[in-house]
């Protein structure tokens, strides 16, 4: 102890305590921590400040003070036995460090460290942006060699659906599927013209006001009954159930929204193994409207959900073309909406178009 009666230092404050652990020597510093003289703190106990103090003599304490008498400094406290030339403990030294500079400069690069986190992650939603904008811009390339073609053949399919609808006046059932036939032509050239507009600013001029009522109705009733008949169910047929309620009126394009729908339910029916059931409803939920899809397919695993909307993203092989629901995605956002989907391996899925409600409908 008597040795240790000469330490001094400018950074740590030094308090020497004998084994009644009374203070018998305080450096300057220890003074300046304490805001007390340090011929004031001799003789004394440690200042109030210090509440926790060691149950045995061998103890060591190490805690961190985030206040004393010097104001706002953090300070860290090191507090242990001090044996004598016999072993036995002669007395404590205890050891203070002015920390704050250190903690001030762990916070900055905490700081740091978070703003660098939201910049990468900036960085990877660009990056993820970029691709995405350069695989639409390729399949628009792509739409655009075989638009004109495909467009030729939609010609001649709609114009002979017009040619046939004349000679098969008073047979409604005909008229009715030449009707179909027709109007899927004219989606199909619709569905084209936006492929080649992939890519470039969003024209909503065309857009009105839209029935999703009428637009279920035309999809189940012109387009359903033929994946139902082509549909590889084993000779059991899917149970296809509407729950529609009124007011369902949205600002946008028919024929975009029949698209988006007819792909939801095809996406339904060929999820189906053998016998099932798909329901469609439409419901009115303040400022928006849903139109949702259940079936009681196999459902989805967790990865495919994460990679759904991805194009060309497909679980169909060469069978499919994995841009269906990214197709979807992009009509429900240029409506304003967006697609929520819940889905469980086994159980079915459910897709829903969550669109904002036009003001007619209000």
């Amino acid at each position: 102890m008597v040795a240790l009666r000469n330490i001094s230092s400018p950074e740590r404050g030094v308090l020497l305590l004998d084994r009644d652990h009374k203070v018998i020597l305080a450096n300057k510093r220890a003074s300046v921590i304490f805001g007390i003289a340090p011929d004031e703190m001799v003789g004394h106990a440690l200042p109030e400040v210090i509440t926790r103090r060691p149950v045995y003599d061998e103890d060591v304490v190490e805690e961190v003070l985030d206040s004393l008498c010097s104001g706002n400094a953090i300070i860290h406290r090191y507090s242990s036995p001090v044996y004598s030339p016999d072993g036995s403990v002669g007395g404590r030294v205890e050891i203070y460090s002015d920390i704050t500079a250190r903690r001030e400069l762990e916070k900055e690069i905490l700081d740091r460290n978070v703003e660098l986190a939201e910049l990468n992650g900036q960085l990877q939603e660009a990056q993820e942006m970029l691709i995405h904008s350069e695989r639409l811009r390729t399949l628009g390339e792509m739409a655009a060699g075989v638009a004109h073609d495909i467009n030729n053949v939609l010609g001649i399919i709609l114009g002979n659906a017009q040619l046939a609808k004349r000679s098969v006046a008073g047979n409604e059932s005909a008229l009715h599927s030449l009707e179909a036939i027709e109007l899927a032509a004219r989606d199909a050239a619709e569905t084209i013209r936006r492929l080649r507009e992939i890519g470039k600013p969003t024209d909503i001029s065309s857009y009105g006001a839209v029935d999703l009522n009428s637009i279920v109705d035309d999809v189940v009733h012109g387009a359903f009954p033929a994946w139902q008949e082509s549909g590889s169910h084993g000779g059991a047929r899917i149970e296809f159930n509407t729950a529609l309620s009124s007011g369902c009126i949205v600002h946008g394009n028919a024929s975009e929204l029949r698209e988006a729908l007819a792909n939801i339910i095809l996406n339904a029916a060929q999820a189906i193994e053998g016998a099932g059931r798909i329901e469609v409803y439409t419901a009115r939920d303040g400022g928006h409207v849903e139109v949702a899809v259940t079936d009681t397919g196999i459902g989805m695993s967790q990865e495919t959900k994460q990679r759904l909307f991805d194009p060309f993203f497909t679980t169909r092989g060469a069978q499919g073309t994995g841009l269906g629901m990214s197709m979807i995605d992009a009509i429900a956002i240029r409506h304003g909406g967006r697609v929520l989907v819940e889905s469980e391996e086994g159980k079915g899925t459910r897709v829903t178009m969550r669109l904002p409600a036009s003001a007619i409908s209000s």
